[in-house]
Protein backbone atom coordinates (compact mmCIF):
# COMPACT_ATOMS: atom_id res chain seq x y z
CA UNK A 1 0.00 0.00 0.00
CA UNK A 2 1.30 3.35 -1.24
CA UNK A 3 1.74 5.88 1.31
CA UNK A 4 1.77 10.11 1.12
CA UNK A 5 3.75 11.74 3.55
CA UNK A 6 3.34 15.59 3.98
CA UNK A 7 6.41 17.64 3.21
CA UNK A 8 6.61 18.70 6.67
CA UNK A 9 7.13 14.69 7.60
CA UNK A 10 10.57 15.38 4.65
CA UNK A 11 11.41 18.60 5.76
CA UNK A 12 11.68 16.68 9.27
CA UNK A 13 13.44 13.23 7.92
CA UNK A 14 16.03 15.62 6.07
CA UNK A 15 17.04 17.64 8.84
CA UNK A 16 17.46 14.85 11.23
CA UNK A 17 19.82 13.25 8.23
CA UNK A 18 21.63 16.34 8.45
CA UNK A 19 22.23 16.23 12.15
CA UNK A 20 23.83 12.96 11.49
CA UNK A 21 21.11 11.14 12.34
CA UNK A 22 21.53 7.49 10.48
CA UNK A 23 18.94 6.48 8.14
CA UNK A 24 18.23 3.06 10.01
CA UNK A 25 17.44 4.73 12.85
CA UNK A 26 15.48 7.71 11.55
CA UNK A 27 13.03 4.95 9.76
CA UNK A 28 12.67 3.06 13.49
CA UNK A 29 11.39 5.91 14.48
CA UNK A 30 9.01 7.58 12.29
CA UNK A 31 8.35 4.02 10.55
CA UNK A 32 9.23 5.38 7.13
CA UNK A 33 10.50 3.14 5.13
CA UNK A 34 14.38 3.54 4.63
CA UNK A 35 13.97 3.12 1.03
CA UNK A 36 11.72 6.45 0.86
CA UNK A 37 14.09 8.18 2.81
CA UNK A 38 17.30 7.28 0.88
CA UNK A 39 15.24 8.47 -2.23
CA UNK A 40 14.30 12.12 -0.41
CA UNK A 41 18.15 12.34 0.42
CA UNK A 42 18.68 11.61 -3.13
CA UNK A 43 16.76 14.03 -4.88
CA UNK A 44 17.45 17.08 -2.11
CA UNK A 45 20.97 16.78 -2.93
CA UNK A 46 20.66 16.57 -6.64
CA UNK A 47 18.12 19.54 -6.21
CA UNK A 48 21.52 21.41 -5.22
CA UNK A 49 23.98 22.97 -7.18
CA UNK A 50 27.20 21.24 -6.32
CA UNK A 51 29.35 24.24 -5.43
CA UNK A 52 26.03 25.78 -2.98
CA UNK A 53 25.99 22.52 -1.18
CA UNK A 54 25.53 23.88 2.57
CA UNK A 55 27.87 21.79 5.20
CA UNK A 56 25.46 19.58 7.18
CA UNK A 57 26.56 17.93 10.51
CA UNK A 58 27.00 14.73 8.76
CA UNK A 59 29.49 16.13 6.21
CA UNK A 60 31.22 17.99 9.39
CA UNK A 61 31.60 14.98 11.62
CA UNK A 62 33.11 12.96 8.62
CA UNK A 63 35.17 16.05 8.07
CA UNK A 64 36.19 15.84 11.42
CA UNK A 65 36.81 12.07 11.95
CA UNK A 66 39.26 12.49 9.15
CA UNK A 67 41.20 15.29 10.05
CA UNK A 68 41.54 13.64 13.79
CA UNK A 69 42.98 10.75 12.11
CA UNK A 70 45.55 12.83 9.93
CA UNK A 71 46.56 14.54 12.61
CA UNK A 72 47.43 11.36 14.90
CA UNK A 73 49.32 9.95 11.53
CA UNK A 74 51.15 12.82 11.91
CA UNK A 75 52.14 12.14 15.40
CA UNK A 76 52.99 9.27 14.90
CA UNK A 77 55.74 10.70 11.86
CA UNK A 78 56.90 12.88 14.93
CA UNK A 79 57.42 10.52 17.27
CA UNK A 80 58.82 7.49 15.08
CA UNK A 81 62.29 7.70 15.26
CA UNK A 82 62.25 6.47 11.61
CA UNK A 83 60.53 7.67 8.28
CA UNK A 84 58.76 5.86 5.23
CA UNK A 85 61.58 5.09 3.39
CA UNK A 86 63.41 3.90 5.99
CA UNK A 87 64.55 0.06 5.79
CA UNK A 88 61.26 -1.99 5.92
CA UNK A 89 62.53 -4.11 9.05
CA UNK A 90 63.25 -0.79 11.01
CA UNK A 91 60.00 0.50 10.10
CA UNK A 92 58.11 -3.13 11.71
CA UNK A 93 60.16 -2.56 14.82
CA UNK A 94 59.13 0.92 14.90
CA UNK A 95 55.52 -0.46 15.18
CA UNK A 96 56.05 -2.80 17.50
CA UNK A 97 57.53 0.32 19.88
CA UNK A 98 54.51 2.50 19.39
CA UNK A 99 51.71 -0.26 19.57
CA UNK A 100 49.44 0.84 22.79
CA UNK A 101 46.06 1.44 23.32
CA UNK A 102 46.85 5.43 21.33
CA UNK A 103 47.94 3.87 18.11
CA UNK A 104 46.79 0.43 16.94
CA UNK A 105 48.30 -2.07 14.15
CA UNK A 106 45.93 -0.17 11.20
CA UNK A 107 47.24 3.26 11.93
CA UNK A 108 50.81 2.69 12.65
CA UNK A 109 50.99 0.70 9.24
CA UNK A 110 49.38 3.36 7.57
CA UNK A 111 51.04 6.63 9.01
CA UNK A 112 54.75 4.04 8.06
CA UNK A 113 53.79 2.62 5.05
CA UNK A 114 53.42 -0.98 5.58
CA UNK A 115 51.18 -3.19 4.46
CA UNK A 116 49.46 -4.87 7.27
CA UNK A 117 49.87 -8.12 5.19
CA UNK A 118 53.50 -7.85 5.27
CA UNK A 119 53.42 -6.63 8.72
CA UNK A 120 51.41 -9.72 9.86
CA UNK A 121 53.59 -12.06 7.62
CA UNK A 122 57.10 -10.74 9.60
CA UNK A 123 55.60 -10.70 12.74
CA UNK A 124 52.79 -13.72 13.20
CA UNK A 125 54.02 -16.47 10.23
CA UNK A 126 57.86 -16.49 10.65
CA UNK A 127 58.63 -14.44 7.53
CA UNK A 128 60.97 -11.89 8.82
CA UNK A 129 63.18 -12.38 5.40
CA UNK A 130 64.37 -15.97 7.01
CA UNK A 131 62.02 -17.87 4.32
CA UNK A 132 63.62 -20.75 2.58
CA UNK A 133 63.14 -18.58 -0.67
CA UNK A 134 64.76 -15.46 0.54
CA UNK A 135 67.56 -18.13 1.93
CA UNK A 136 67.82 -19.52 -1.67
CA UNK A 137 68.08 -16.52 -3.67
CA UNK A 138 70.92 -15.47 -0.91
CA UNK A 139 72.64 -18.26 -2.00
CA UNK A 140 72.32 -18.34 -5.67
CA UNK A 141 73.15 -14.02 -6.01
CA UNK A 142 76.85 -15.01 -5.88
CA UNK A 143 76.91 -17.12 -8.38
CA UNK A 144 74.63 -15.75 -11.17
CA UNK A 145 77.60 -12.52 -10.24
CA UNK A 146 80.18 -14.98 -10.73
CA UNK A 147 79.02 -16.55 -14.31
CA UNK A 148 77.89 -12.51 -15.36
CA UNK A 149 81.33 -11.35 -15.08
CA UNK A 150 82.97 -14.16 -16.54
CA UNK A 151 81.05 -13.59 -19.60
CA UNK A 152 82.71 -9.83 -19.46
CA UNK A 153 79.27 -8.88 -18.68
CA UNK A 154 77.59 -10.00 -22.18
CA UNK A 155 74.94 -12.94 -21.12
CA UNK A 156 71.32 -12.46 -19.97
CA UNK A 157 69.71 -14.19 -17.39
CA UNK A 158 68.42 -16.50 -20.34
CA UNK A 159 72.24 -17.66 -20.65
CA UNK A 160 72.82 -17.78 -16.99
CA UNK A 161 70.31 -19.81 -16.19
CA UNK A 162 71.36 -22.06 -18.83
CA UNK A 163 75.27 -22.31 -16.95
CA UNK A 164 73.59 -22.64 -13.83
CA UNK A 165 71.52 -25.54 -14.62
CA UNK A 166 74.80 -27.15 -16.22
CA UNK A 167 75.99 -26.80 -13.00
CA UNK A 168 73.50 -28.41 -11.06
CA UNK A 169 72.04 -25.37 -9.47
CA UNK A 170 67.73 -25.52 -9.53
CA UNK A 171 65.95 -22.17 -9.95
CA UNK A 172 63.61 -20.92 -12.57
CA UNK A 173 64.77 -17.82 -14.88
CA UNK A 174 62.44 -15.86 -13.58
CA UNK A 175 64.48 -15.84 -10.33
CA UNK A 176 67.83 -14.81 -12.33
CA UNK A 177 66.00 -12.23 -13.80
CA UNK A 178 65.09 -10.80 -10.85
CA UNK A 179 68.14 -10.62 -9.03
CA UNK A 180 70.01 -9.96 -12.10
CA UNK A 181 67.59 -7.00 -12.23
CA UNK A 182 67.69 -5.66 -8.61
CA UNK A 183 71.35 -5.65 -9.09
CA UNK A 184 71.13 -3.99 -12.27
CA UNK A 185 73.48 -6.67 -13.71
CA UNK A 186 72.28 -5.98 -17.83
CA UNK A 187 73.86 -7.73 -20.83
CA UNK A 188 75.08 -5.92 -23.77
CA UNK A 189 72.20 -6.79 -26.45
CA UNK A 190 69.79 -4.36 -28.24
CA UNK A 191 67.81 -3.47 -25.38
CA UNK A 192 70.83 -2.04 -22.96
CA UNK A 193 70.60 1.05 -24.43
CA UNK A 194 67.16 1.75 -23.54
CA UNK A 195 67.88 -0.06 -20.27
CA UNK A 196 71.05 2.26 -19.16
CA UNK A 197 69.35 4.81 -20.22
CA UNK A 198 66.49 4.44 -18.47
CA UNK A 199 68.86 3.87 -15.35
CA UNK A 200 70.52 7.06 -15.89
CA UNK A 201 67.09 9.12 -15.56
CA UNK A 202 65.75 7.48 -12.64
CA UNK A 203 64.82 10.16 -10.32
CA UNK A 204 66.34 9.07 -6.99
CA UNK A 205 66.52 10.78 -3.66
CA UNK A 206 70.28 10.68 -2.62
CA UNK A 207 69.71 12.79 0.46
CA UNK A 208 66.88 11.56 2.18
CA UNK A 209 66.54 14.52 4.71
CA UNK A 210 69.70 14.09 5.88
CA UNK A 211 70.57 17.56 5.57
CA UNK A 212 73.95 17.25 7.87
CA UNK A 213 77.08 17.01 5.75
CA UNK A 214 80.71 17.34 6.77
CA UNK A 215 82.28 19.82 4.23
CA UNK A 216 81.43 22.76 2.08
CA UNK A 217 80.50 21.59 -2.24
CA UNK A 218 79.36 18.19 -0.59
CA UNK A 219 74.91 19.13 -1.38
CA UNK A 220 73.74 21.78 -2.70
CA UNK A 221 69.99 22.22 -3.04
CA UNK A 222 67.76 24.59 -4.82
CA UNK A 223 64.57 25.68 -5.28
CA UNK A 224 62.34 28.38 -7.07
CA UNK A 225 59.59 30.42 -5.95
CA UNK A 226 57.31 33.20 -7.12
CA UNK A 227 57.02 36.64 -6.01
CA UNK A 228 53.98 38.27 -6.89
CA UNK A 229 54.90 41.92 -7.13
CA UNK A 230 52.01 44.19 -8.46
CA UNK A 231 50.70 42.67 -12.31
CA UNK A 232 53.91 40.40 -12.83
CA UNK A 233 55.62 37.60 -11.53
CA UNK A 234 59.23 37.35 -11.25
CA UNK A 235 60.55 33.63 -10.49
CA UNK A 236 63.68 33.46 -8.11
CA UNK A 237 65.56 30.63 -8.11
CA UNK A 238 68.25 30.13 -5.21
CA UNK A 239 71.00 27.22 -4.32
CA UNK A 240 72.53 26.68 -0.60
CA UNK A 241 75.36 24.74 0.00
CA UNK A 242 73.96 22.59 3.32
CA UNK A 243 77.21 22.71 5.05
CA UNK A 244 76.75 26.67 6.85
CA UNK A 245 73.19 27.09 5.04
CA UNK A 246 74.98 29.66 2.63
CA UNK A 247 73.57 30.64 -0.22
CA UNK A 248 75.87 30.08 -3.17
CA UNK A 249 73.31 31.64 -5.95
CA UNK A 250 70.70 33.24 -6.57
CA UNK A 251 69.01 34.67 -10.20
CA UNK A 252 65.87 35.95 -10.98
CA UNK A 253 63.74 35.69 -14.06
CA UNK A 254 60.23 36.57 -15.96
CA UNK A 255 60.00 32.86 -16.85
CA UNK A 256 60.63 29.66 -14.49
CA UNK A 257 62.29 27.31 -17.10
CA UNK A 258 65.73 25.73 -18.20
CA UNK A 259 67.62 28.76 -18.42
CA UNK A 260 66.82 30.37 -15.07
CA UNK A 261 68.06 26.97 -12.95
CA UNK A 262 70.73 26.33 -15.50
CA UNK A 263 72.10 30.15 -14.71
CA UNK A 264 71.69 29.88 -11.33
CA UNK A 265 73.78 26.65 -11.14
CA UNK A 266 77.10 28.07 -13.70
CA UNK A 267 77.52 31.40 -11.04
CA UNK A 268 77.79 28.68 -8.21
CA UNK A 269 79.91 26.82 -10.11
CA UNK A 270 82.12 29.01 -11.12
CA UNK A 271 82.28 30.67 -8.31
CA UNK A 272 82.44 27.54 -5.74
CA UNK A 273 84.77 26.06 -8.44
CA UNK A 274 83.93 22.51 -6.33
CA UNK A 275 86.59 19.74 -6.75
CA UNK A 276 85.29 16.95 -4.76
CA UNK A 277 82.33 14.72 -5.58
CA UNK A 278 79.24 17.23 -5.39
CA UNK A 279 75.19 15.99 -5.30
CA UNK A 280 72.65 19.09 -6.78
CA UNK A 281 69.26 18.16 -5.30
CA UNK A 282 66.17 19.53 -6.02
CA UNK A 283 62.80 19.01 -6.57
CA UNK A 284 61.35 17.15 -10.32
CA UNK A 285 60.12 20.42 -11.35
CA UNK A 286 60.77 20.47 -15.74
CA UNK A 287 63.26 23.05 -15.52
CA UNK A 288 65.40 20.49 -13.32
CA UNK A 289 64.43 17.54 -14.98
CA UNK A 290 64.70 18.71 -18.53
CA UNK A 291 67.52 16.61 -20.75
CA UNK A 292 69.56 20.18 -21.58
CA UNK A 293 70.13 20.72 -17.93
CA UNK A 294 71.04 17.32 -16.79
CA UNK A 295 73.17 17.01 -19.64
CA UNK A 296 74.95 20.20 -18.78
CA UNK A 297 75.04 18.64 -15.15
CA UNK A 298 76.86 15.37 -16.29
CA UNK A 299 78.96 17.63 -18.10
CA UNK A 300 80.62 18.88 -14.65
CA UNK A 301 80.56 15.71 -12.97
CA UNK A 302 77.59 16.48 -10.59
CA UNK A 303 75.33 13.87 -9.31
CA UNK A 304 71.36 14.59 -9.43
CA UNK A 305 69.12 14.06 -6.38
CA UNK A 306 65.61 14.77 -6.44
CA UNK A 307 62.71 15.16 -4.08
CA UNK A 308 59.87 12.77 -3.63
CA UNK A 309 56.73 14.53 -5.70
CA UNK A 310 54.62 15.61 -3.18
CA UNK A 311 56.78 15.48 -0.33
CA UNK A 312 57.97 19.06 0.39
CA UNK A 313 59.87 17.59 3.88
CA UNK A 314 62.40 16.02 1.35
CA UNK A 315 63.79 19.86 0.32
CA UNK A 316 62.77 21.36 3.72
CA UNK A 317 65.98 23.56 3.42
CA UNK A 318 65.21 25.53 0.35
CA UNK A 319 61.52 25.79 1.87
CA UNK A 320 62.59 27.26 5.06
CA UNK A 321 65.24 29.54 3.71
CA UNK A 322 62.05 31.26 1.11
CA UNK A 323 59.70 31.33 4.16
CA UNK A 324 62.24 33.39 5.83
CA UNK A 325 63.52 35.45 2.93
CA UNK A 326 59.20 36.16 2.32
CA UNK A 327 58.49 37.07 6.17
CA UNK A 328 61.41 38.65 6.68
CA UNK A 329 62.08 40.88 3.52
CA UNK A 330 59.33 40.57 0.56
CA UNK A 331 56.17 40.84 2.92
CA UNK A 332 57.17 43.81 4.95
CA UNK A 333 58.28 46.07 2.01
CA UNK A 334 56.16 48.19 -0.32
CA UNK A 335 58.37 47.63 -3.24
CA UNK A 336 57.68 51.23 -5.89
CA UNK A 337 59.34 49.80 -8.51
CA UNK A 338 60.91 46.23 -9.70
CA UNK A 339 64.13 47.98 -9.29
CA UNK A 340 63.90 48.42 -5.48
CA UNK A 341 62.41 44.82 -5.52
CA UNK A 342 65.59 43.57 -6.97
CA UNK A 343 67.45 45.71 -4.26
CA UNK A 344 65.89 44.24 -1.36
CA UNK A 345 66.51 40.60 -2.79
CA UNK A 346 70.07 41.07 -3.61
CA UNK A 347 70.51 43.32 -0.09
CA UNK A 348 68.85 40.44 1.85
CA UNK A 349 70.66 37.65 0.35
CA UNK A 350 73.85 39.67 1.56
CA UNK A 351 72.79 39.76 4.96
CA UNK A 352 71.62 36.34 5.37
CA UNK A 353 75.09 35.20 4.31
CA UNK A 354 77.22 37.76 6.56
CA UNK A 355 75.01 39.01 9.20
CA UNK A 356 72.30 36.87 9.87
CA UNK A 357 72.87 34.25 12.73
CA UNK A 358 71.69 31.03 12.02
CA UNK A 359 70.41 28.61 15.11
CA UNK A 360 71.83 25.67 13.66
CA UNK A 361 75.21 27.00 13.24
CA UNK A 362 75.20 27.64 16.39
CA UNK A 363 74.02 31.40 16.28
CA UNK A 364 77.04 31.68 13.57
CA UNK A 365 76.64 33.55 10.40
CA UNK A 366 77.03 31.52 7.32
CA UNK A 367 80.40 33.38 6.37
CA UNK A 368 81.60 33.29 9.58
CA UNK A 369 81.04 29.39 10.03
CA UNK A 370 82.17 28.63 6.74
CA UNK A 371 85.40 29.94 6.76
CA UNK A 372 85.88 28.50 10.20
CA UNK A 373 85.86 25.13 8.22
CA UNK A 374 88.87 26.42 5.46
CA UNK A 375 91.19 27.99 8.39
CA UNK A 376 90.80 24.69 10.02
CA UNK A 377 91.90 22.87 6.85
CA UNK A 378 94.72 25.21 6.21
CA UNK A 379 95.93 24.92 9.92
CA UNK A 380 95.64 21.12 9.14
CA UNK A 381 98.13 21.12 6.38
CA UNK A 382 100.59 23.37 7.40
CA UNK A 383 100.79 20.75 10.34
CA UNK A 384 101.30 18.38 8.01
CA UNK A 385 104.18 20.12 6.05
CA UNK A 386 105.84 20.67 8.90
Amino acid sequence: MNCKYSEKQKEKVLKSYQCGERVAKISEQTGIPKTTIYAWIRKFENAKPAHKKPVNMKMYRELERKLLHQQRIVEILHASPCVVNTPLDERIQTIDQMLSDKYNVNILCEALCVSKGTYYNRKLRGKGGNTLARKKREEIKPVIKEIYDQSNQIYGPGKVHAIMKDRGYTCSVNVVTSIMHENSWFSIRGGAKALYEQNKSRREDLVKQQFIVSRPNEVWVTDVTELQYREKRIFLCVIIDLYARKVVAYKYSYKNNTSLVKKTFTAAYIAREPNDHLIFHSDQGANYMSRTFRTYLLTKGVEQSFSRPGIPYDNSVCESFFSIFKQEEFYRRSYKTEVELKKGINDFMTFYNTKRPHTLLRYRTPDVYEAIYFNKQTENEAAENE
